[in-house]
């Protein structure tokens, strides 16, 4: 498959396992993966990811003694282990995110397969499980249900078994694949290191922050691109208001002053400075959304 930096692939067409994974660096450089999380507690190791100078007080047998012969200094050579992390994925399958309707596309005079909002979310869900099942972590996906709480879950095992539900996805539609996975085991509520929250936050306006306790909070919010921009609408097709008994097509008006525009930015600041207020980090992200800018956010901010 070509790399992201040789085509810019969209997240439409995200895939779990691809090359430019989260944990390919860390792949290489490990034969054998024990976990994303780092334990904070440090050990004495040859190979160290840090050194220090001998405090007073510090066992003797710390010491680095090949590094005395060369310094005439006391190092002190420190080392964290991995460890598996307890990674939560929430998934938000509101009506919301089944939109925009193949229907609706084609009235506006659309003729390309635009995704749904929820297929871009399960994507991008079913990239992270991979990563981080990869890694060694313990996974699990959780389904938001229309009260805001999450009962049902799925637990991949291996790698394998996230490829598996993307070929189900690809089969039986992305929604009914995953749903039919997560109607068998209950969601047991956990104090997860990591936690992965993906919506649209429509449905609910800002994530319940208390559902659940994590060391880690990412909150992705997820878009289609019709939403993201205004210049696919028609004042005669788009967004009809039959609220007052009148037919009135809203495409023009929406387009003018940038209304369109200022409306998206003002939700997507209110989404985030609830994700930020958490102690979490925020993407929007979209269908149209670069591969190589998700993956730049992941690693140097949601993954760091």
């Amino acid at each position: 498959m070509e790399s992201h930096l040789s085509r810019k692939y969209t997240l439409a067409e995200l895939e779990p396992g691809w090359p430019e994974d989260l944990s390919t660096a860390r792949v290489k450089s490990s034969p054998r993966m024990h976990g994303s999380m780092m334990m904070s507690l440090r050990r004495v190791s040859r190979s160290p990811e840090n050194s220090r100078l001998y405090a007073h007080g510090d066992p003797v047998h710390l010491i680095d003694w090949k590094a005395y012969a060369r310094t005439d200094e006391l190092i002190i050579r420190e080392h964290r282990d991995e460890a598996a992390a307890r990674v939560g994925i929430v998934l938000d399958l509101s009506d919301t995110l089944h939109w925009p309707r193949p229907d609706a596309v084609r009235e506006n005079g659309m003729s390309e397969r635009i995704p749904q909002k929820i297929e871009t979310a399960i994507r991008v869900a079913l990239y992270l499980a991979h990563a981080h099942v990869t890694m060694g972590d313990m996974v699990s996906i959780g389904i938001l249900d229309p009260g805001g709480e999450v009962t049902k879950a799925w637990s991949p095992r291996s790698p394998a078994d996230v490829l598996g539900m993307y070929q189900m996805c690809l089969k039986s539609g992305f929604a009914d694949a995953i749903q039919s996975l997560t109607m068998v085991t209950s969601w047991i509520p956990k104090k997860f290191d990591t936690t992965w929250w993906l919506s649209d936050f429509l449905a609910r306006e800002i994530f319940p922050a208390d559902w659940s306790e994590t060391r880690k909070l990412a909150v992705i919010h997820v878009f289609s691109w019709l939403e993201s921009s205004s210049e696919w609408m028609d004042g005669g097709t788009s967004y009809r208001d039959d609220s007052r008994g009148r037919k009135i097509y809203l495409g023009d008006q929406l387009r003018v002053g940038d209304q369109w525009r200022e409306a998206m930015s003002t939700w997507r600041e209110k989404v985030r400075k609830s994700a930020r207020g958490s102690g979490g980090v925020y993407m929007a992200i979209d269908d149209r959304t670069n591969v190589g800018d998700f993956f730049h956010w992941l690693i140097t901010e949601a993954a760091s």
